[in-house]
C-alpha cells in the first residue's frame, strides 16, 4: 500500500533515470566478483534484462508494492523461469538477489543524499526500511518461477501451458490441444490445486503429461483420466503431496473441477499436508453451498439447544450427529462416543425435549444431517 512517502520515492526514482543503466551494471560487476561468476554486460537480456528488472524493482519499492513484485508473469517470476533452464542454482540465485538488492539500499541512501532539497526523514526512513523487505519478495518470485519450471516437462512444456490456459479461460481449442498433448480424446480431467513444488512432484508421480497454469501463489494442474475413473483413483499415486484435487469431469467443465477444489482449499485456509479430494467431501460443500439455508435451519431445530452452555450443547450436538450416523442404534453411539449405553439414553431423552420436531420423521433427520454436516465444515 502506498504511504505518505511514496511521493517522494518515486520523485527520486525519476530523477535518477539516467543513472539505472550504471546501477545495473555495478550491480552484475559486483555479484560476477563475489559469487564468482563470468560477468555479464548489463544489457544482456538473458535471463532478462538486467536493467528492467533493477527498474521495475525500484519502482515497485517506491510505490510500496509489495505484492506487485510477486505478481504471476512478472519480470521476477521470468527470472526464476529463465534461471531453471541453464542458470545458477536457485539458492545461488537467491543470494546473488540479496546481494544486489543490499547494494541497491546503499545506492538508494547515496540517491538521497545527493538530492538538492531538504527531504523528510521519515520519508527516508520508510523508504528505506521497505528495499530489502521488497528484495525477499524477488526471492520469492524467482523462487516460484524456479519451481513451475519444472513443471514443463522435456519438450512438451508450451504445450501444456497452453491447454491449461484453454481449460481455465474455457477456450474451445482445450479439445485439440489435449489430443495433441497425448490425452484421451474421451477422457476426463480433474483440477489440482498445489504449490510450485508439489506441482512438480504430481507431474512425476502420474501417468501422461499435466498440464499447468501458475498463479502468484500456486499452480492449477490439469489431469486426464480416463472416463470411466473417479480423481479417488490416483489417491495412490499422489500419497504424501500437498494438493486439493477437484472432480473428474469433461474437458469443458474444468472450471467447475477448479471452483469446488477452491472452495476446500479456501475452507481450510491453507493447503493440506496430504492431497484433499473434493469427492471425499461432497456432502459437506452440499451442505455448506447456501449459508442462508443453514441459518433457517439452525433457527428451526436449535433455537433451545443453543441457548445451552457452550460445554452442554457441544456434547449433545455429538450424540445427536452419532445417532444419525447409527440409525439410532444405542450400543453403535456408545461405542462411537465411548460412553456406556445408558449415559445415550439419557442424552437422547434431554434432546427428544429440546428438538420442537419428530426425530424420527425422515425430513426431519435429513434436516439436522444436514445442519449438523454444515457445522462440522464450518
Amino acid at each position: 500500500m502506498p504511504d505518505q512517502g511514496s511521493n517522494f520515492a518515486v520523485q527520486l526514482l525519476g530523477a535518477n533515470e539516467e543513472n539505472l543503466a550504471q546501477l545495473a551494471q555495478h550491480l552484475v560487476e559486483s555479484v560476477a566478483q563475489e559469487f564468482g561468476l563470468p560477468p555479464t554486460p548489463a544489457e544482456h537480456q538473458w535471463p532478462v534484462s538486467v536493467v528492467d528488472v533493477v527498474r521495475q524493482f525500484l519502482a515497485h519499492v517506491a510505490r510500496n508494492d509489495v505484492s506487485g513484485i510477486r505478481a504471476h508473469g512478472g519480470a521476477f517470476e521470468t527470472l526464476g523461469i529463465e534461471a531453471s533452464r541453464g542458470g545458477p542454482d536457485m539458492e545461488v540465485l537467491a543470494a546473488t538477489i540479496r546481494h544486489a538488492v543490499s547494494l541497491i539500499q546503499t545506492q538508494t541512501h547515496r540517491a538521497v543524499l545527493a538530492a538538492p532539497d531538504e527531504v523528510d526523514k521519515e520519508a527516508v526512513l520508510g523508504l528505506l526500511q521497505r528495499v530489502l523487505p521488497g528484495g525477499e519478495a524477488v526471492v520469492d518470485a524467482a523462487r516460484h518461477g524456479y519451481a513451475v519450471a519444472g513443471l514443463a516437462g522435456d519438450g512438451d512444456g508450451e504445450l501444456a501451458r497452453q491447454l491449461a490456459a484453454e481449460l481455465m479461460s474455457r477456450g474451445d481449442g482445450a479439445a485439440e490441444l489435449a489430443q495433441r498433448l497425448g490425452w484421451q480424446p474421451d477422457g476426463l480431467v480433474c483440477a489440482v490445486i498445489a504449490s510450485p513444488i508439489s506441482g512438480t512432484a504430481i507431474a512425476g508421480a502420474v501417468t501422461g503429461t499435466p498440464a499447468y497454469f501458475s498463479r502468484t501463489d500456486d499452480v492449477v494442474v490439469a489431469l486426464s483420466l480416463p472416463r470411466e475413473q473417479l480423481s479417488t483413483s490416483i489417491r495412490e499415486q499422489l500419497e504424501g503431496i500437498a494438493c486439493v484435487v477437484g472432480p473428474a469431469v469433461p474437458l469443458d467443465e474444468f472450471c467447475d473441477s477448479l471452483a469446488l477444489a477452491e472452495r476446500i482449499r479456501d475452507r481450510d485456509e491453507a493447503l493440506p499436508h496430504r492431497p484433499a479430494f473434493v469427492d471425499d467431501d461432497l456432502l459437506g460443500l452440499s451442505c455448506t453451498a447456501d449459508p442462508t439455508v443453514v441459518q433457517a435451519l439452525r433457527r428451526k431445530h436449535f433455537v433451545e439447544l443453543d441457548q445451552l452452555a457452550p460445554e452442554v450443547r457441544s456434547m449433545l450436538v455429538t450424540t445427536l450427529h452419532a445417532r444419525l450416523r447409527h440409525w439410532g442404534h444405542r450400543p453403535a453411539i456408545a461405542a462411537d462416543l465411548h460412553v456406556h449405553p445408558q449415559t445415550v439414553s439419557g442424552r437422547l431423552h434431554r434432546l427428544r425435549d429440546l428438538l420442537a420436531d419428530d426425530r424420527e420423521d425422515p425430513t426431519t433427520c435429513s434436516e439436522l444431517l444436514v445442519l449438523l454436516t454444515a457445522e462440522d465444515a464450518a
